[in-house]
């Protein structure tokens, strides 16, 4: 449709507009617009009680009290002065030359309507009743007017300044509180709708009239020419003082606050600087898209590095929205903060096998053992272990430049000695053996110890082992016999009913252990398939393979049972299982056997510790009041004491003196020793706190989980569950 056609329809409309309008519609007009002149303006009334008051109103009285035909009339000057309605609420018909008269006295004096008064008094004669305006004044011209293309400007009640576009009002407030906030998430809920404008669109345009006439109110005063008052300008608003024109200087969407003009550009900045984000939001009317080059642009305003902007994504965006396509959500993300590139941390592998997977660091440095191989046999130029170095990391920075700093690589020191030969290579270090035996790594120092190697198994035949290097037993260790080590033991087979395994280091078994008598104690870390009936101690952690029945399996570490093949795996059934720091099972229990108990116990270490501190302190508590039994007073006040001494001859008061020195030792060994048990009472409370006994599968009824001296009776079966101590109750 051209702009001539526009135009042509939007007169046709005017003039069907103009006539359908009635004389009742204009009079209804007329009388909606008289209305307000005897809501905000000063009301006369004949009969007393109108808001006007003062002078006017005793005016009118004493009218009315000469001239009964004053009586049900009212007038009212507008609060501009610059109109008077005459109104008739009943009464006598009042001519207009009477009526003048009452406007003379209340000091109307320009711009009477004659006309207007003579009507007023014809429609009075015919018992009418209303208001009609009587006297106009003539406005003052406009010396400086301003018009605002994009919004209509108005003065609330209040005196602030409103404005609407399409027939809704602005919120700028809103709109800024949205764009400036912390979270897209109101970002998303934001209801209202906003206008938007390109760069160089004119917001407001100032004309001046220098030679603008005065005006003269009803009152014959001198109305000053009109100043429209000026825009405030807010952030991206020029005034070009050439043109007298209000201009964006970028795309964005229209912000009034009271007087105030700002354009905000369609971008939202996370607080943490590191991301910025295109707003779509809901614009009234046509809405008006951006072209990428407006995005870029209030990127760059905004002081966004161009390295961080994401071009192609704002390209395609824009070519998305031109197509009609829709978005899924309000914000699109723009531009990105360069993140730090932090560096890697030393990390250790092993070129043997060590077990199902390489042993890793720890975060204090050392290594976890749990599946790995107690004994590893190499040859002399083996490669045992390969360590990638420590690296520096990468500074990044926010969408404004500011640097984030990147984490350095935690470097791990490898301890070797003569058994090992290094090799550096870049970011690299390569370790080979210096000679046949078995590897070696704990508290990150490596090295390949001496093996003692059986080739078969340690039976009767062969007698008890006790050996200071590590021991590699390819067979069973017999009903019987002893085997123990300075170092790691490895058995390629089972320990038999009877048998005394006993390790410095690790322990790892290749098939089970068995058998009431049978006892395997690890200081180390201990892995096998299988543990029946047997009893097992470990100082570390222990990882057992298959099951555990009916045996004793005390870990100070972690004890964890996989499922693996069979129907007995990934089970405890039966006998005690202890750990410190948290047991991981599939299933506990079995319905045909009662009495499975799997516990948390606090270290035996701090265990050991208490109990001799708890009896020390009753050895102290008995020596105190052994001492205090001896003492010629039962108050321990020193002002007390000191009177005591004085009173007691020379000789007793020497013996008295040194019973009171023991009291005092007593007395703080006491405290020290209390100290303790409170310190050690912490450490247990919070390893208690820290692990749990995570059952995969199920446990069933008859079962009992205890976390130190809580206990907890399984009633009825139960499906996978975590057990945990929990304000020292286990949940």
């Amino acid at each position: 449709m051209s702009s001539h056609q526009k135009r042509s329809i939007d007169a046709i409309d005017d003039i069907y507009r103009e006539a359908i309008k009635t004389p009742v519609d204009e009079e209804q007009s007329a009388q909606e617009a008289l209305s307000e002149d005897f809501l905000s303006g000063d009301v006369f009334s004949a009969d007393g009680g109108a808001e006007g008051g003062g002078y006017g109103q005793v005016i009118m009285q004493n009218l009315a009290s000469h001239d009964p035909a004053w009586l049900g009339k009212e007038i009212a000057i507008a609060a501009d002065r610059m109109r008077v309605t005459f109104k008739v609420r009943g009464g006598k018909p009042l001519s207009s030359y009477q009526l003048n008269h009452g406007l003379e006295q209340l000091g109307v004096s320009f711009g009477i309507n004659w006309q207007a008064m003579t009507e007023a008094e014809s429609r009075a004669a015919s018992g009418w009743q209303g208001e009609i305006v009587v006297a106009v004044g003539q406005p003052a011209e406009a010396r400086r007017r301003l018009f605002f293309p994009e919004a209509q400007r108005t003065l609330a009640l209040d005196g602030s300044f409103v404005w609407i576009a399409a027939g809704v009002r602005l919120d700028g407030a809103s709109l800024r509180a949205v764009l400036t906030g912390e979270r897209l998430e109101r970002i998303e809920a934001y209801g209202l709708m906003v206008k938007a404008v390109p760069a160089g669109a004119v917001l407001a345009k100032v004309e001046e009239n220098p030679e603008a006439a005065p005006g003269t109110n009803v009152l014959g005063e001198i109305v000053e020419p009109i100043n429209d008052p000026l825009p405030d300008l807010g952030e991206n608003v020029r005034h070009d003082e050439a043109t007298g024109l209000y201009l964006a200087s970028q795309y964005g969407y229209l912000a009034l606050e009271g007087n105030t003009m700002s354009v905000l550009p369609a971008i939202w900045i996370a607080p943490d600087r590191l991301s910025a984000c295109y707003v779509n939001l809901t614009q009234m009317e046509t809405p008006l898209l951006p072209t990428a080059a407006d995005l870029l642009r209030s990127l760059e305003l905004a002081g966004v590095r161009a390295n961080t902007i994401r071009r192609s994504l704002v390209e395609k965006l824009i070519e998305r929205l031109t197509q009609g396509g829709v978005l899924s959500a309000r914000t699109v993300k723009i531009a990105e903060a360069v993140p730090p590139r932090h560096g890697r941390d030393a990390q250790v592998s092993f070129k043997v096998d060590m077990g199902e997977r390489a042993a890793s660091l720890r975060e204090d440095g050392t290594v976890d053992l749990r599946t790995r191989q107690a004994v590893v046999m190499v040859e002399a130029g083996t490669l045992v272990a390969e360590k990638l170095t420590a690296s520096q990391g990468v500074d990044g920075a926010d969408l404004f430049g500011n640097t984030l700093k990147a984490r350095e690589g935690v470097e791990r020191i490898m301890l070797i000695d003569e058994t090992l030969r290094a090799e550096a290579q870049a970011e690299r270090i390569l370790y080979y053996s210096g000679k046949a035996g078995n590897v070696r790594f704990a508290g990150n120092r490596l090295t390949v110890a001496e093996v003692f190697c059986l080739p078969g198994d340690a039976d009767n035949r062969g007698g008890d082992l006790d050996r200071r290097e590590d021991i590699l037993i390819l067979g069973s260790v017999a009903t019987g016999v002893s085997v123990k080590s300075q170092g790691n033991i490895a058995i390629a087979g089972s320990v038999y009913s009877g048998a005394k395994v006993v390790a410095a280091g690790d322990i790892s078994i290749g098939e089970g252990i068995v058998g009431i008598s049978t006892r395997v104690v690890a200081l180390g870390n201990l892995q096998t398939v299988f543990v029946q009936e047997a009893e097992v101690i470990v100082k570390g952690d222990a990882l057992i393979r298959s099951y555990l029945y009916n045996g004793v399996l005390r870990a100070n570490g972690g004890i964890t049972v996989l499922k693996m093949r069979g129907r007995k795996s990934g089970r405890i059934v039966g006998g005690l299982t202890c750990a410190s720091q948290g047991i991981k099972v599939s299933s506990v229990g079995h319905p045909g056997h009662s009495g499975t108990v799997v516990a948390i116990l606090p270290d035996p270490i701090y265990s050991g510790q208490l109990l001799k501190l708890e009896e020390e302190a009753r050895n102290c508590r008995e020596s105190i009041a052994k001492v205090a039994r001896s003492l010629p007073f039962d108050n321990f006040d020193p002002a007390i004491i000191k009177r005591a001494l004085l009173a007691l001859p020379s000789e007793k008061r020497e013996s008295v003196i040194k019973l009171l020195s023991v009291f005092n030792r007593l007395i703080k060994r006491q405290q020290n020793v209390e100290a303790l048990r409170k310190e050690i009472g912490a450490k247990i409370a919070s390893e208690q706190r820290g692990a749990a006994i995570e059952i995969e599968q199920e446990i069933f009824a008859g079962c009992e989980v205890r976390f130190g001296e809580k206990k907890l009776p399984i009633n009825q079966d139960m499906g996978p569950t975590t057990f945990s101590l929990q304000g020292g109750e286990i949940v």
